[in-house]
């Protein structure tokens, strides 16, 4: 769903790419889930009642960690014992839109405040091949029962183990990334500046999937949530584009010399992608700065200044800095969502954002 460099390897970042959880585990402090699971009632009926909404808080949990569009995407089975001490297991299975699907295994404390959810089940440990040390036969959560091992896991103790990766939630389930440092002024922007929803797109003009997004965004901000979501675009343009950079500094360039005909310029180039090359391009530019009354003459001089450049690398900079190799790539209040926003997943994300802001009006 988006552009790539291929020079960079996507970091295993579950929000990123659902496909990546199938080959981790991870660690889970359920902050929002925990307290509600350890509570018991020697009533059955609200007993019952309460092990539904501990169900369902985990099931958004779980949806908000893996950036899935509906609750109903995660399926999670009956617990029971497991064979570590002091924890219980189930089985989840999660899906998305797209087709991907996964099962896995969920492992609780019994104050149902941290889990591991891990794609593997660790098998009994057997002396192994090399002197003094186990080895304990590891086999897809997706496996049938009774199947070869697909690998082994050698560990110095026959003691029981779950394989998993530790990840910090007890905060926000999201993984929110910090705004702190990404340069956010002087930027093309739409929407109003106190909006509740702040998005901030790292485009590529070359990139097909950010010109099938620009009209999607556009829609966001001035329809679907008009007066609610700010939009900020950063230049990120991809070492695989041929013209990615020089477009992306002649769009700065306009920006600089009239910020509303940014938006139209880069439409422009967005609808003309497909018929322009670095030999065309500023054949492209030129026509694209007289239909919208711009100065020529100043527009050249800015492009060849390093002024404009500058900017576009200091963009790149920034989304280099906090992970960013694919397009488009965009940051709702610091979530992160890679695709197009007409992904059901974008839309709950906004939703979301603005829903306890409503609340509190």
């Amino acid at each position: 769903m988006s552009d790539s460099d291929p020079g960079v390897t996507r970091n295993s970042r579950a929000g990123r790419v659902f496909g990546a959880m199938v080959f981790f585990a991870a660690l889970l402090t359920l902050g929002p889930y925990g307290g509600a699971a350890s509570a018991a009632s020697s009533d059955t009926q609200a007993g019952s009642g309460q092990a539904v909404s501990d169900n369902m808080q985990l099931r958004v949990f779980l949806q908000r960690r893996f950036r899935l569009s509906s609750a109903s995407n995660v399926e999670l089975g009956p617990p029971k014992p497991s064979p570590i001490p002091g924890m219980s297991l189930r089985v989840v299975k999660l899906h998305n839109d797209a087709g991907q699907s996964g099962i896995f295994i969920l492992y609780t404390d019994a104050a149902g405040k941290t889990a591991v959810l891990s794609d593997v089940e660790v098998g009994p440990a057997t002396p192994g091949p090399l002197h003094g040390l186990w080895s304990r036969p590891l086999r897809s959560a997706s496996q049938a029962p009774g199947t070869p091992a697909k690998s082994v896991l050698i560990t110095d103790s026959p003691g029981k183990a779950i394989v998993g990766t530790e990840l910090d939630l007890s905060k926000d389930p999201w993984g929110r990334i910090s705004l702190d440092k990404l340069h956010l002024d002087d930027r093309a922007t739409l929407g109003p500046a106190d909006a509740p929803v702040t998005i901030i797109e790292f485009g590529d003009l070359e990139c097909p999937f950010c010109a099938r997004a620009f009209s999607e965004i556009e829609t966001v901000v001035n329809t679907t949530h008009k007066g609610k979501v700010r939009l900020i675009f950063k230049h990120f343009p991809l070492s695989i584009h041929p013209w990615a950079l020089q477009g992306a500094i002649a769009a700065e360039c306009v920006r600089r010399q009239n910020p509303k005909a940014f938006w139209p310029f880069v439409s422009d180039i967005y609808r003309d992608q497909g018929a322009i090359n670095p030999q065309n391009l500023r054949q492209h530019v030129s026509g694209y700065v007289e239909k919208l009354g711009l100065d020529q003459e100043a527009l050249n001089a800015c492009i060849m200044a390093p002024t404009a450049e500058a900017q576009v690398t200091q963009d790149r900079d920034d989304g280099n800095a906090i992970g960013v190799n694919s397009t488009p790539t965009f940051l709702v209040n610091g979530i992160e969502l890679v695709g197009l926003p007409s992904d059901k997943t974008f839309d709950y994300v906004v939703n979301s954002e603005l829903k306890p802001r409503q609340a509190a009006k």
